[in-house]
């Protein structure tokens, strides 16, 4: 009975060391993890070989199975490198063997026995081995809570350390097949047993040595190795700030948190005793610097308690551009790019800002944005343009829409030659853009089709007052190419409400009111309403 409960014991054991070995194996060759049942399986085969093995093999013959299975068993479930591989094996090995040695000592010392003894009495031994068992797993308990994974694993990926280990480790292994070999025969002398477990302990003390030494060079190594990225990040900070100052249209440096302007103030082409210190005032004085319409994104962005607002909330401050008004009494377009941190010894927080002149940049970018918005031939804005901005205005719900079509422009092409037609849509072009405002809306959408849209009204007289004025200047002709061309034109006209809610509906109403413009007689224009109207100049 006593027997069959110390192989349950051992069973229950090395299946406890076996899962919490599992642990710190995915520790260190880490990228895979599995579940307990896996792990129990596992552990099962290998309690059940081992307990198999203490029970019918040599101690030797069962070191040497151990440590090939429990290579196979890495390699084929984590599939890490060799060198990892070995590392693990070696590092597990050497404290089984070495934990095992020395309780086989201590046994063979209490019951007064030869070491042979001790391994070849079956109860004896199952419980030298139920001691190493449950050692093994409070030694692995105290590595995993007192040893960072992440030490073993950069000791394990450290070429020349890792090697080292595994050689040492290795060496200690055979140390252990040789003790096994000589120390279990019929020795009956009491120093050998105080040898042996000095034996063992000796060699589990060096490798721990030796493993938390190379720890410590380890983080001497990761030390050295931030430090030298930290010194070329701030080079490369340094170089970075020093190429933004040189091509800097000006530099400025505030302190936030005590409202103050610390330097920048030149800047202003004016005395810096006539302008204020003080980072709210200042800000107010620049005010009278920036373009009107761009004074709304320099406040949000330069405001002092937007700034630390956002800063606290870990908002940092995006660059802008705006217009500031320079020496030559014009204004230049700019970019100010901000950065914010504070200071570690009072906790104030500073604004450094750098400008750049962007003025060939912006005039680049608005030349390429008139050219993908305009119609090149007239110089109205073009359909896809027209279409989306006059889309945009009647989602806000007011304004008024007018269809200009050519009557009978195939007739003047055909009759006079494309060249006298496109001098007609020229001429109408330019008397749109005469007739309307320039915050109104005015392309080209086909051929000799034009859509205007009158922006923030819907008093339809407005709409009646442009439409008879166009009418009323094309009475007196078009003068091409020494004789007068009379052109007429139809409109179709509605008013944007509440009740209409898209581009498409909107345009469908004034293209019917168009349709009713042109079958109505032409040189006319249709206002639908709901009840359509129909006027002529």
């Amino acid at each position: 009975m006593k027997h069959i409960f110390l192989i349950a014991a051992n069973f229950a054991a090395y299946l406890l060391f076996i899962c919490k070995c599992f642990t710190l194996m995915e520790g260190m060759l880490y990228g895979k993890h599995y579940g307990m049942t896996f792990r129990l399986c596992i552990g099962i085969v290998n309690a059940a070989l081992m307990v198999a093995m203490a029970l019918h093999v040599p101690i030797n013959l069962a070191y040497s199975f151990t440590v090939l299975l429990l290579f196979a068993e890495l390699w084929s479930v984590f599939m890490r490198p060799l060198k990892d591989t070995i590392f693990v094996t070696v590092s597990v090995m050497m404290n089984i063997m070495c934990l095992r040695g020395m309780v086989i000592s201590i046994f063979a010392i209490i019951a007064n026995k030869t070491l042979h003894e001790v391994c070849g009495t079956p109860d004896l031994f199952l419980g030298a081995l139920l001691a190493s068992n449950i050692l093994e797993w409070l030694s692995l308990f105290v590595i995993m809570h007192y040893i960072r994974m992440e030490d073993l694993r950069f000791a394990m990926h450290n070429k020349t350390q890792s090697r080292y280990i595994i050689v040492w480790a290795s060496l200690c292994v055979l140390f252990m097949f040789r003790s096994s070999g000589i120390y279990v025969r019929d020795y009956s002398v009491p120093f050998m047993f105080i040898d042996h477990f000095s034996y063992c302990f000796i060699l589990l003390l060096s490798f721990y040595y030796i493993l938390v030494y190379t720890m410590r060079l380890n983080r001497a190594l990761k030390v050295r190795e931030i430090n030298k990225n930290l010194s070329i990040a701030l080079g490369n900070k340094i170089q970075l700030q020093s190429a933004l100052m040189r091509d800097a249209l000006f530099t400025a440096q505030a302190n936030l948190t005590q409202n103050k302007i610390i330097s920048g103030l030149e800047v202003y082409c004016e005395p810096v005793e006539n302008i204020p210190t003080e980072y709210d005032r200042w800000f107010e004085y620049v005010k009278s610097k920036i373009y009107p319409d761009d004074y709304d994104i320099f406040y949000k962005s330069l405001e002092r308690r937007n700034l630390l607002s956002n800063y606290e909330m870990g908002i940092e401050p995006k660059p802008f551009e705006y217009r500031r008004f320079g020496a030559d009494n014009f204004y230049h377009w700019v970019r100010l790019v901000l950065r914010m941190f504070k200071d570690v010894e009072t906790g104030d927080v500073h604004l450094f800002g750098y400008a750049f002149d962007i003025e060939d940049e912006v005039r680049n970018r608005q030349t390429l944005l008139r050219c993908a918005q305009t119609d090149l031939f007239t110089g109205l804005y073009n359909k896809v343009t027209t279409e989306t901005i006059i889309g945009e205005e009647v989602r806000k719900g007011a304004g008024i829409l007018l269809l200009l079509d050519i009557d009978n422009f195939k007739t003047v092409n055909d009759r006079f030659g494309h060249e006298t037609g496109d001098h007609v849509l020229k001429r109408i072009s330019e008397l749109l853009t005469d007739t309307f405002r320039k915050c109104d809306v005015v392309g080209r959408i086909g051929g000799d089709e034009f859509m205007i849209f009158i922006r923030d009204t819907t008093d339809i007289s407005i709409a009646e007052d442009r439409a008879a004025e166009i009418l009323k200047r094309l009475r007196s002709g078009i003068n091409c190419g020494g004789q007068r061309l009379f052109i007429t034109v139809s409109i179709g006209i509605v008013v944007i409400d509440e009740k209409i809610d898209s581009f498409s509906l909107a345009y469908n109403r004034a293209d019917s009111a168009l349709y009713r413009a042109k079958h109505g007689g032409k040189n006319g224009y249709f206002i639908y309403d709901g009840n359509v109207k129909y006027s002529v100049c």
